[in-house]
């Protein structure tokens, strides 16, 4: 399969924003993204259409200028999305949803860190290597931004995902219960994975 490694555009807003969705999809859930977008649609708009406004905003860490993707078919095919965690103030913390604020209260943890937010690989793309790919490009990103340490957050239950960080160099940090919600990809602890550059 040919494929490529590239920035993200603006213009697939609408495919980033499905993409970023599946790094929070778990077995029995729509998405955590999907999720807070139908709370912010409007009647009648799509929950993907907010997503993809979000997205396709310049700034701010959801934008796609924080994104890179492989391009598989003429269309991207997995995305890694990744910025510096800034300190948010206690009035930011308020303004977060409940479904996002474990994510929040962990990554705060690690400001200044270079933090990889999302990294998902379309189920149809899933096997080929990809998301070992765009974690290994995150990680040079980041040395490449001089950043001296690399976090990302995990469920522990994601096994799968959480056996590649370690086997990688990440290493355990911090770890919170995640709210029961039908949404939560998994119940039970989130981790904060670091690892140093």
């Amino acid at each position: 399969m040919d494929y490529i490694l590239r920035d993200a555009r603006k213009e697939e807003a609408r495919e980033l924003a499905r993409l970023i969705n599946f790094a929070g999809k778990g077995p029995q859930s729509v998405g955590l993204d999907y999720t807070v977008w139908s709370r912010s649609a409007n009647e009648g708009q799509d929950p993907y259409d907010v997503g993809s406004l979000r997205v396709a905003n310049e700034v701010g860490g959801y934008s796609y200028n924080n994104i890179r993707v492989i391009e598989a078919d003429g269309k991207p095919a997995a995305l890694a999305m990744s910025f510096t965690i800034v300190k948010k103030t206690q009035t930011e913390l308020d303004q977060i949803d409940d479904l996002f604020r474990i994510f929040a209260d962990l990554s705060q943890q690690a400001v200044g860190s270079y933090y990889l937010d999302s990294l998902a690989v379309s189920p149809e793309y899933r096997g080929h290597g990809f998301g070992r790919y765009l974690l290994e490009d995150t990680v040079d990103k980041a040395v490449k931004g001089g950043h001296e340490q690399i976090s990302l957050l995990v469920f522990e239950k994601n096994q799968a995902a959480l056996a590649l960080y370690q086997k990688l160099g990440f290493k355990e940090q911090s770890k919170l219960i995640a709210p029961v919600h039908p949404s939560m990809p998994y119940e039970g602890y989130v981790i904060l994975l670091s690892k140093s550059l």
